[in-house]
């Protein structure tokens, strides 16, 4: 099996944190990890989406919300 998932580095306990349980691998079961640093962002940093993916947001906002004076 090889699935790609997202883990915070403890570098004072040695330990990688999981976001997420692995599905399919037992308690105390060894697996081999490649690690890929990611790109940090700031935490209050927004996404950025391009023009049409903009207008996909803000019509499921407009949407969900009931909010037909808004222009899209």
């Amino acid at each position: 099996m090889r699935k790609a998932i997202e883990a915070e580095y403890l570098a004072d306990a040695g330990v990688l944190k999981l976001a997420h349980p692995l599905e399919g691998v037992r308690d105390h079961e060894r697996v081999t990890v490649v690690v890929e640093q990611t790109s940090h962002t700031e935490a209050n940093a927004w996404p950025t989406l391009d023009e049409e993916a903009g207008r996909e947001l803000a019509r499921a906002v407009r949407d969900a919300f009931g909010r037909d004076g808004i222009e899209v």
